[in-house]
């Protein structure tokens, strides 16, 4: 089926998803939030709890209104009334992760990602259904959002907020929210402008700057998702308000627009890096948008896209946008104004050297992805010099990507757990002791020596005693979908070193005669069989405990041994295959 097809069955499939859902929830009551769920963060650090009832009610708000919207029914608008009267009341449109009971009197008052995206939802509906609303829904809706973010964020200089001369998604969130929010209720005059000029400032000044020239998002492909949409939508409201000022015409956005096409692969896979999923879902309502402003944006498989119902946080600027920006798309593409959606690239290579980040795409749909970069990066994993290998879906060596949200996820504690520590990435532990967390703490080299081949040098992500030199070499054959790892580290002779693999699927360790090592990987597509050098003592394979970010408990195979000492060299080299899996 063609692309533009999959994309027309797509946005059919997605009204009828919401016609469903506001139907299903009609006569359901909405959860109420406690005081007991509130305070579980703080007392126990689960936060997922509080969450599910907050965004249920959210489920509401977007099923009802863009329902009201799409179709405009007496019984749709009634029900959205209500929500939005239980939404209004709220004590605290923050989440509970967010504030400051202990120290901010004013807690409830806070202005987090949550509590600008309600005030943006409300005020959103509030313009798009003005003639359609009771005058008491109205007013309240005006009441609340000026109260609770607009007055606040006016009265304060700025930087009110510390999110305000952030370089992370916050920013964009925030700040993207509440400025398309002045948009609709503010007033013309003076006082809007000097509000408007305050946000694009905020966003152009920090936020595109956590950026490299490059348009990678260092924090993971689901957290430029969500910056980076909430971004847009205000820009593409501002110069629809404003068309002299269209931050949508910056070079640099253009080219972070570009970021999601680099992190898909066959299946649906994405790079995972920092806090990022292996199996991300992506916006189609954005993508059609920056296909209709840029050329060449390229469409992963729409059966990959995010339904209505995918988003567990129910984000409206997500929801109303896959709607109705994948609608004018499609209009577009149907009178030859934008061109028909173009498909992902198959092969190639991608070298992004402000995030030393290397993509190599082969043939029969094999990938594998290599970084440098630093252990200070937003949503930081200790991960210098790791990478991972994809064939045909599967992941057979993996980056783990996020774990569960927790209180101790976000503290000192952070590389105690697995998923964010060395020894959870495909990298070598030396001396014993996992990469230390800094910007300190980086790798003083990442070159591409051709076209397929890539050097990384990270000795400075180690914080051990006489460790002089890591030199990563990473060799991928785009034909076969093999490669090599050939890994010198120059230390003192009593400093350990341990390459170290991590991997979901099942492991096999296979010692021949000549005291090769064979370790093989197990997918179900295909096998992946490691062979290299004798090794110090046998090749371990460990379970190691994992909860991921949907609070689900795993246990993840690591493959470790420790390398021969050559005098003052330690020295493994390692190939990479395919083979077809046992039947």
């Amino acid at each position: 089926m063609k692309m533009l097809d999959k994309i027309k069955n797509y946005a059919a499939h997605y009204e009828n998803e919401v016609r469903d859902i506001s139907n299903q929830l009609r006569y359901e009551m909405m959860p109420e939030l406690s005081r007991e769920l509130f305070d579980e963060y703080e007392i126990t650090g689960n936060r997922l709890r509080y969450e599910a009832v907050y965004f249920k009610r959210r489920e509401f708000l977007s099923a009802f209104g863009l329902a009201s919207i799409i179709w405009h029914k007496k019984e749709d608008i009634q029900k959205l009334e209500y929500v939005i009267g239980e939404i209004c009341s709220e004590g605290c449109w923050a989440l509970s992760a967010h504030v400051k009971r202990l120290e901010d009197p004013n807690w409830r008052m806070t202005i987090d990602l949550t509590a600008s995206e309600t005030g943006h939802t409300l005020a959103h509906l509030y313009t798009l259904l003005k003639d359609e609303l009771s005058e008491e829904t109205k007013e309240c809706i005006r009441k609340e959002v000026f109260r609770r973010i607009l007055t606040p964020f006016m009265s304060a200089k700025a930087p009110a907020y510390w999110w305000e001369d952030a370089t992370n998604n916050w920013n964009a969130v925030c700040c993207g929210n509440i400025g398309s929010t002045a948009i609709y209720l503010l007033e013309d005059g003076p006082e809007k402008a000097a509000f408007l000029e305050r946000i694009r400032y905020a966003i152009e000044t920090y936020y595109l700057a956590g950026f490299g020239d490059d348009g990678v998002c260092e924090e993971g492909l689901g957290y430029w998702v969500y910056g980076f949409m909430n971004m847009v939508v205000f820009a593409m409201d501002q110069r629809l308000y404003d068309p002299a000022h269209d931050m949508m015409a910056l070079k640099k956005v253009e080219k972070i627009a570009h970021f999601q096409e680099m992190c898909y692969f066959s299946h649906g896979r994405t790079i995972s890096f920092s806090d990022g999923s292996s199996n991300g879902e992506y916006p189609m309502g954005l993508t059609c948008c920056l296909a209709n402003l840029y050329k060449d944006i390229r469409f992963p498989d729409p059966i990959y896209a995010r339904s209505f119902s995918g988003d567990r946080c129910w984000n409206w600027n997500e929801l109303y946008t896959g709607w109705y920006w994948t609608k004018n798309y499609l209009e577009d593409v149907e009178k030859k104004i934008v061109e028909e959606p173009k498909p992902l690239l198959e092969e190639g290579t991608e070298f992004l050297k402000d995030a030393q980040w290397c993509i190599l795409r082969g043939k029969d749909n094999t990938a594998l992805v290599a970084k440098g970069g630093n252990n200070d990066e937003p949503h930081n994993h200790n991960d210098v010099g790791s990478f991972l290998y994809l064939a045909d879906g599967e992941a057979l060596l993996e980056d783990l990507g996020s774990g569960e949200y927790t209180k101790k996820y976000f503290s000192d504690e952070r590389y105690e757990i697995f998923c964010t520590r060395g020894k959870g990435h495909n990298m070598p532990i030396i001396g014993g002791v996992d990469q230390k967390a800094g910007s300190n703490y980086c790798a003083d080299a990442f070159e591409r020596k051709n076209e397929n081949t890539i050097l990384i040098s990270f000795a400075k992500a180690y914080d051990v005693s006489g460790v002089d030199t890591v030199l990563r070499e990473i060799s991928f054959d785009k034909e076969t979908g093999s490669f090599t790892v050939s890994d010198h580290v120059v230390c003192d002779a009593d400093v350990s070193v341990f390459e170290n693999l991590v991997t979901r699927y099942p492991v096999t360790v296979h010692i021949g005669q000549d005291h090769k090592n064979k370790v093989v990987i197990h997918g179900e597509r295909h096998k992946l069989v490691i062979e290299f050098g004798e090794a110090v003592g046998a090749v371990l394979v460990t379970k190691e405990p994992h909860v991921n970010h949907e609070a689900q408990d795993e246990l993840i195979n690591r493959i470790s041994w420790e390398i021969l000492h050559n005098e003052q060299n330690a020295d493994c080299k390692m190939y990479f295959y395919l083979e077809q899996p046992d039947k």
